[in-house]
């Protein structure tokens, strides 16, 4: 008696079950296929940057790494001299020596970089290698320019968690803790013109004048989230 209760309601469930899961599934088959070239993320850097001194030759896309989603490598000059300009949209931990490390062919020359600071921007960091002088920095989108990870954190907890960013952050607009980075390597060629150190202290004189530009202008136009 208790197996003739116990089949109708072993039916049911079995016909409740097998209609669920044709329903779900016609509803899987019936989405929108998604496009993969379209999930991209769209390099959002403008092609153009104005930088006072310099004529911009050509620009063209870097490609994205586990860090970064997007960039764009710029080539600029001056009367006979020439600038590179690698911009790299990172969100990450904004530990520029382990993204010259991994990220970068001057890896080898990690070790000799020196970070230094200028009031215009922040903190910065130079090295030379094979004839390049190279300049280098995070720069944030809120606070000057970081180079290790401690500064880039310090940046966060002094300019994100602000009263005014609360809003945004419960409404699902922004994150609350920023960890966009626009990483930038500016490099220029050691003139021999002098000794090797004269040389190399004009190049990076060279590169720390631009550098404060660069920085305004990124920081004014900096991309969207």
């Amino acid at each position: 008696m208790l197996n003739l209760t116990w089949k109708p309601m072993r039916l049911s469930l079995l016909a409740l079950t097998t209609t669920g899961t044709l329903l779900v599934l016609g509803k899987l088959l019936t989405l929108p296929k998604v496009d993969k070239a379209a999930a991209q993320p769209v390099n959002t850097l403008q092609s153009a940057v104005p930088l006072p001194g310099w004529q911009l030759l050509t620009h063209s896309e870097l490609k994205a790494n586990k860090d970064s989603r997007f960039g764009r490598s710029y080539q600029f000059q001056q009367d006979n001299t020439r600038l590179n300009a690698d911009l790299h949209y990172m969100t990450s931990d904004g530990n520029v020596s382990r993204y010259l490390f991994v990220y970068s062919p001057i890896y080898t020359a990690n070790a000799n970089l020196k970070v230094k600071y200028q009031p215009e921007t922040g903190f910065y960091g130079v090295l030379s290698d094979k004839g390049q002088a190279f300049l280098t920095a995070c720069i944030n989108p809120r606070g000057k320019s970081t180079v290790t990870e401690q500064q880039f954190t310090h940046n966060r907890y002094a300019y994100d968690l602000q009263p005014n960013r609360l809003l945004p952050w419960v409404l699902g607009k922004e994150s609350l803790i920023d960890r966009r980075c626009l990483w930038t390597v500016l490099s220029t060629p050691v003139q021999p013109n002098t000794t090797p150190e004269a040389s190399e202290a004009a190049a990076y004189k060279t590169l720390e004048t631009t550098w404060i530009s660069w920085h305004q202008w990124w920081q004014t136009n900096y991309p969207p989230n």
